[in-house]
C-alpha cells in the first residue's frame, strides 16, 4: 500500500513538471526581461542620434546662413563681420558662450590643400554643442565631450565657408564732372533701388538719401554715414563705395558710331536762328510730315503747336540750337518713340546765347512728353547731347517746361539743378537714366522716385552697370 502510494505521487510529479514546461504562460515577460537590455540599447541609440542630427542639421542651418552674411559684410568693408555672424547663429538658437555652444568668425582666409578656398581667402563660421547622454548611459557610453555642467555628453560640429560674389546694379544718375558733382539739398525720401555714380567727389546729401536701396558710389572717396547719397532702407546702414575707376559715358560712344548728317550749319547760335521758320520751325497741331524720319533743324526748332508722332522710330537733330516747345506739347504716343540730338557742326564754337551764361537747351513752357524707340541704333535714347557742346547751367521746376520722359537722358555738358519731378513718359514704360556733368537737387526735385528703372529692358534702354557691392556666396 504504501509502495502504491508513493508511485502516484511520483506520478502526479511528473505530469505537472510536464505541464509547466509545456505552458506558454509569462513567456513575453521572460523574454522581455531577456531582451531588455538589447531593447534599451536600440530605443537609446534611435533616441540619441535623432536628437543629435535635428540638432546638427540646425547648427548647419545657422552656420550657412551666418557666413553668407559675414562674406557680404566682410566684402563690403564692414569690420563687424564677426559680431553679425554670431548674431545671426544666436537667432537659430545657438548663442556664443551660452550653456555649451561656441561660435567662431575667424578673419577670412585660404584654405590651401583642400580644393576649396585654396587661393582665395574665405570667411568662415563654425558651430560646436555639446548634447547631453541619456539612455546611452545605461549601456555605459560615456559620449566624447564634456557639457558645462561636467556631465558627459556628446559634442557636434557644424561648419560653412563662403567666398564673395560681385554684383553690379543699374546706374540710374552718371555724373562726369570733378569735386562736388551730385548734391541732395532736403529731398524726399527714395526707394529707389539703383545707383548713382560720382566721377568726382562722394555724392552728398541733407536730408533723405537719393536712393535708398542702392549704392552712393565715387572716384573720391565715401562721406560720413550722415551724408551718403544711398543707404539701405531697412536698416539705415550707408551703402557707398569710394576710391572706384571714373566711368565714361556710354552712350556718346552711340553718337561717336552714327553721327548726324544731311544738313549741317554754316552759322553757330544765334545767327544760325534768323531763319529758324524755314529750317526748323513746325507749325502742324497734328502729325509733322518727319514723323518717322530723320528731321534737322539748323538753329532752334520751335513749336507752333501740339505735335504727336506715332512712329516706332523718329529723330530730330538740332545743330546749333535748342528745342523751343513754345507752349505747346510734343508727345509720342503708344509704340511711338523719339530721339532729340543736340549737336553742332564745330561744338567748341556753339553758343547758345550771343553773350553771357548760355541758357537751357529746351526752353519756355510746354511739355515734353516722349519715349525713347524700344529697338534700332537710338534703342533707349530719349535725348542725346553731344558732350564737346559749351556747358550749360539748367534749372528745371517741373514746369515750363514739364518733362515726361521715358528712356536715357544724356546731357554731359549739362550743369543740372533739379527742383521738379520728371514722370514717365505717358504712353511709355517706367525707365529713366540720366547723364549730366553735375547735379544738386533740392525739395520735390524727386527725378527717381515717380520715374524708376523697373521697367528699362522693354523700353530698350541699355543701363549702364556699376558695381554695387559684393554678396557671400556659399561655397561648402
Amino acid at each position: 500500500m504504501p509502495i502504491h502510494n508513493d508511485n502516484r505521487h511520483a506520478h502526479a510529479f511528473k505530469r505537472c513538471v510536464r505541464h509547466f514546461l509545456r505552458s506558454r504562460r509569462g513567456n513575453i515577460a521572460a523574454v522581455t526581461a531577456l531582451l531588455l537590455v538589447p531593447l534599451v540599447t536600440m530605443f537609446g541609440i534611435a533616441t540619441q542620434s535623432g536628437s543629435w542630427y535635428l540638432m546638427q542639421r540646425a547648427m548647419q542651418n545657422a552656420a550657412d546662413t551666418a557666413v553668407i552674411a559675414v562674406a557680404t559684410n566682410g566684402g563690403n568693408g564692414g569690420t563687424n563681420y564677426a559680431t553679425e555672424g554670431k548674431a545671426l547663429v544666436a537667432s537659430y538658437g545657438f548663442t556664443d558662450g551660452t550653456g555649451n555652444v561656441h561660435v567662431t568668425v575667424p578673419a577670412p582666409t585660404t584654405y590651401a590643400g583642400t580644393g576649396i578656398c585654396a587661393t582665395t581667402s574665405c570667411y568662415e563660421v563654425k558651430v560646436t554643442n555639446v548634447a547631453p547622454l541619456y539612455l546611452l548611459q545605461l549601456i555605459g557610453y560615456t559620449g566624447n565631450a564634456a557639457t558645462s555642467s561636467g556631465a558627459r555628453g556628446q559634442s557636434l560640429t557644424a561648419g560653412a565657408l563662403a567666398t564673395t560674389l560681385t554684383v553690379n546694379n543699374p546706374v540710374c544718375l552718371l555724373a562726369l564732372g570733378s569735386g562736388d558733382v551730385i548734391n541732395g539739398d532736403g529731398i524726399n525720401a527714395s526707394s529707389i533701388a539703383c545707383n548713382i555714380f560720382s566721377n568726382g567727389n562722394s555724392p552728398h546729401c541733407n536730408g533723405h538719401s537719393l536712393t535708398e536701396g542702392g549704392w552712393s558710389d565715387s572716384v573720391g572717396a565715401p562721406q560720413a554715414s550722415n551724408k551718403t547719397c544711398g543707404e539701405n532702407a531697412a536698416t539705415g546702414v550707408a551703402q557707398q563705395h569710394g576710391g572706384l575707376t571714373a566711368m565714361s559715358d556710354p552712350y556718346q560712344a552711340v553718337l561717336a558710331a552714327n553721327p548726324p548728317s544731311g544738313n549741317p550749319c554754316s552759322k553757330y547760335y544765334p545767327d544760325s536762328n534768323s531763319n529758324w521758320a524755314a529750317n526748323g520751325g513746325v507749325s502742324a497741331s497734328g502729325d509733322p510730315s518727319w514723323d518717322g524720319s530723320t528731321k534737322f533743324s539748323c538753329g532752334d526748332f520751335k513749336l507752333t503747336g501740339n505735335v504727336t508722332l506715332t512712329s516706332a522710330s523718329t529723330v530730330l537733330v538740332i545743330e546749333n540750337g535748342k528745342l523751343d516747345l513754345n507752349g505747346f506739347n510734343l508727345q509720342t504716343s503708344s509704340g511711338a518713340g523719339l530721339t532729340i540730338i543736340f549737336t553742332s557742326p564745330n561744338p567748341s564754337s556753339a553758343a547758345y546765347t550771343s553773350g553771357g551764361t548760355p541758357s537751357s537747351f529746351i526752353s519756355n513752357s510746354g511739355t515734353l512728353d516722349i519715349a525713347a524707340p524700344t529697338s534700332g541704333t537710338w534703342s533707349g535714347l530719349a535725348i542725346l547731347q553731344d558732350k564737346n557742346l559749351p556747358l550749360q547751367s539748367i534749372t528745371y521746376t517741373g514746369n515750363s517746361p514739364t518733362f515726361k520722359i521715358t528712356g536715357v537722358i544724356d546731357a554731359p555738358a549739362v550743369s543740372l539743378l533739379a527742383k521738379g519731378a520728371v514722370n514717365k513718359s505717358s504712353n511709355g514704360y517706367s525707365c529713366f537714366t540720366l547723364v549730366v556733368h553735375d547735379m544738386t537737387i533740392k525739395g520735390t526735385g524727386d527725378l527717381f522716385y515717380v520715374n524708376d528703372q523697373a521697367q528699362c529692358p522693354q523700353a530698350g534702354v541699355s543701363q549702364i552697370l556699376a558695381p554695387a557691392g559684393v554678396i557671400g556666396k556659399l561655397v561648402y
